[in-house]
């Protein structure tokens, strides 16, 4: 048997026995049954289970990547764009110092 059935069972029972007990006496107890009768009726509706979500497995349809065809060499060599190299600058080379005795020896 499931555990909120019978939580909900002890409820009921708790609000019997209050309600019996408010006809002949007005005491304190018959409202700590009510309020117990509460907590158990919480814990078994927390206690339920869950609703079964039913989830079918389903694989996505696989995805093609498409390639382009092949180039052959010498297609490929015909295609191909020329490299650029970058254009050289000249570097200063050494200090002023050494700059200036350069300049003095030419």
């Amino acid at each position: 048997m499931r555990s909120d059935y019978i939580l909900y069972i002890v409820a009921i029972i708790c609000f019997i026995v209050g309600a019996y007990s408010s006809l002949v006496t007005e005491e304190l107890y018959v409202y700590a049954l009510a309020v117990l009768g509460l907590v158990f009726l919480g814990i078994g509706y927390i206690a339920r289970p869950k609703k079964a979500v039913l989830t079918t497995a389903t694989q996505p349809p696989p995805t093609v990547l498409e390639q382009p065809p092949k180039q052959t060499t010498e297609t490929a060599k015909k295609d191909a764009e020329p490299e650029k190299k970058p254009e050289k600058t000249r570097a200063k080379k050494g200090t002023r110092r050494t700059r200036r005795r350069r300049k003095k020896t030419q």
